[in-house]
């Protein structure tokens, strides 16, 4: 019987042992940002973190703004990772990221419709405002290729249109983020 004590105390000690060191760490984190929000675009991001310093990212984007004079419309995904040098979601971070975009974008002279896929970096910190909220601030860059037809839709019956289609490589702002977080 006293054997058994002893090899449970063992067990229960190495499993302790082994076990992470904040008990009660924040891994969830459900986010809008408010940038984005300011154009119309509703947005949501879902934030994971499997490790301390590692998270994973997932955000979408639509703005459906189309009208005869303006069109924003288009949709997006990020798919990410960052690196977090304290802690997951606390302070300075390094981030990477992979984006899907499809688009209508114009006025009523030009108009571009078309996709877009590409890949970032990005740095930002975060502030914990309470046990459950933080604020995060984030800029990027990034590669994207694009594939895009343009026409000018003031063109009438009468006259003859013409579209150009466009394939090409842009460095382009791919972040641009000021976030709000809910942490589980």
């Amino acid at each position: 019987m006293n054997k058994q004590r002893v090899i449970l105390f063992v067990l229960l000690t190495a499993a302790l042992w082994g076990a992470p060191y904040k008990a009660a760490a924040q891994i969830f984190a459900v986010r809008a940002n408010a940038l984005a929000a300011c154009t119309a675009t509703l947005n949501v991001g879902a934030e994971a973190a499997p490790t301390d310093n590692w998270s994973l990212e997932m955000s979408g984007y639509w703005n459906p703004v189309q009208t005869a004079s303006l069109s924003m419309n288009f949709h997006a995904v990020q798919l990410g990772s960052r690196y977090w040098f304290y802690e997951s979601f606390v302070g300075h971070f390094l981030g990477q990221h992979l984006t899907y975009v499809g688009y209508d974008l114009g006025s009523r002279t030009k108009r571009y419709k078309g996709h877009a896929y590409g890949l970032g970096v990005s740095y930002g910190y975060a502030w914990m405002l309470s046990k459950r909220w933080n604020i995060a601030v984030e800029a990027g860059v990034g590669l994207y290729r694009t594939k895009d037809t343009r026409h000018d839709p003031t063109v009438s019956d009468w006259e003859d249109e013409y579209i150009y289609r466009y394939r090409r490589w842009t460095l382009a702002p791919t972040k641009l983020e000021v976030s709000f977080s809910y942490i589980f």
